[in-house]
């Protein structure tokens, strides 16, 4: 019995050895390709907001960060901000002004959520990198920002409903499927799809309510790439024209916070990651992160939509959730990650081989601040950590 101790504390030991030297090698492959453990987006003062997302280039030289009303562009080898685009708050017929938030670079091209709540239009901006080279560059400069008009996320978020209204507020009524707009944006493979085209997935935010039903899916907007022709952008005067809705898509959760604050795709499993604020309904894990399985194929079902405004029995393309990814609710079966983390619900990029950016934001002195953190992901446990080397 002894000698079997004596084994096993052995057998731990040398795993335990075998382990520290493979997080060792992705350590030194790190430092071989010249990454930063951390990349600073600097400090913003009023009318800047808070970190809402980052994203980086295939090569891995820039990275961008938005803090609502600003593009931040950041050289990661040099670990310096050498850009930024400015102005979406100016004033005009918007009030509350821009909410720009979660990024996703495709093909030489950083997109944003971009929202106007106040007059009821969302859009995603489309900035092009290599034209930023200069610090607070106006959006209206030539070439450097454009925009695609969301039509889609425009007639669920006017949709009065049987409420006779939409208000935006979380007691509202109104508002189809919960919409408060759009949030998340990533690009990726259709899941569970055997092609080898991108497609862009467009994330609403959805109002917490416990008071209702149609709000317990995500949904998640997708189009062609090959549809799109952004067009310039005026906030003053703002155009109408985007592209056509390729599919929409559900994901049963629960309901949640504001929806899928950020949205990323898993560059070595397909998998989407979706960094929610969590909800509040009891029959619901409410956890921050939910894992979209990219290996299981769109399916037809049934919504969780009932009342007059929905048509009896309403179907919908639905995603399934990574089964193991995390714990099981047993009672609403929804699998989910507990733990999220840092902050990345303002910030969460996926890079390859385990590894991912994670932001860390907070405010200090009046001014908001943004870090992105390297981390590597344990797939058996789910958990991240810091890279240390």
């Amino acid at each position: 019995m002894k000698r079997f101790a004596v084994l096993t504390v052995a057998l731990v030991l040398a795993l335990g050895t075998l382990f520290a030297s493979i997080q060792m090698a992705k350590a030194a492959e790190i430092n071989a390709a010249g990454l930063p453990r951390k990349v600073y987006g600097g400090a913003w003062g009023s009318p800047a907001g808070h970190l809402q997302g980052i994203a980086c280039d295939d090569e891995l030289n820039y990275m961008y960060m938005s803090f609502t009303d600003r593009l931040v562009k950041i050289d990661m080898r040099e670990n310096k901000i050498v850009g930024s685009v400015t102005g979406l708050l100016a004033g005009g017929i918007y009030g509350g002004g821009a909410h720009l938030g979660c990024l996703a670079y495709h093909d030489g091209h950083v997109y944003g959520s971009l929202e106007y709540k106040a007059a009821e239009k969302f859009y995603i901006a489309v900035f092009d990198c290599d034209a930023i080279t200069d610090m607070d560059m106006d959006y209206k400069t030539s070439g450097v920002m454009t925009t695609l008009y969301m039509d889609e996320v425009v007639r669920d978020y006017i949709d009065d409903l049987d409420a006779g209204e939409h208000e935006n507020a979380i007691d509202s009524m109104g508002h189809r499927f919960g919409c408060s707009g759009i949030d998340g944006v990533t690009f990726g493979y259709m899941p569970g799809s055997t092609d080898a085209k991108e497609y862009m997935f467009v994330a609403y935010g959805i109002y917490r309510n416990n008071d209702r039903q149609d709000n317990d899916c995500q949904v998640l907007l997708c189009f062609d790439p090959e549809t799109f022709s952004p067009m310039p952008f005026d906030q003053n005067a703002p155009h109408t024209e985007g592209p056509a809705l390729y599919k929409k898509l559900f994901v049963y959760t629960g309901n949640t916070q504001y929806g899928v604050q950020n949205l990323e795709y898993d560059r070595d499993t397909g998998d989407l990651w979706m960094i929610v604020y969590p909800g509040q309904k009891e029959q619901y894990p409410n956890s921050p992160i939910y894992l979209v399985d990219g290996s299981m194929p769109v399916r037809e079902e049934t919504l969780p939509a009932y009342g007059m405004a929905y048509e009896e029995g309403l179907r919908g393309d639905m995603l399934t959730l990574k089964a193991g990814a995390g714990i099981l609710h047993n009672e609403s079966g929804v699998w989910s990650i507990p733990v999220m983390p840092r902050v990345a619900d303002t910030g969460f990029i996926s890079i390859g081989n385990d590894l991912f950016y994670v932001a860390q934001s907070g405010k200090m002195n009046g001014k908001q601040y943004g870090y992105a953190i390297l981390m590597h992901l344990d797939r058996e446990s789910w958990k991240f950590s810091d890279i240390k080397q």
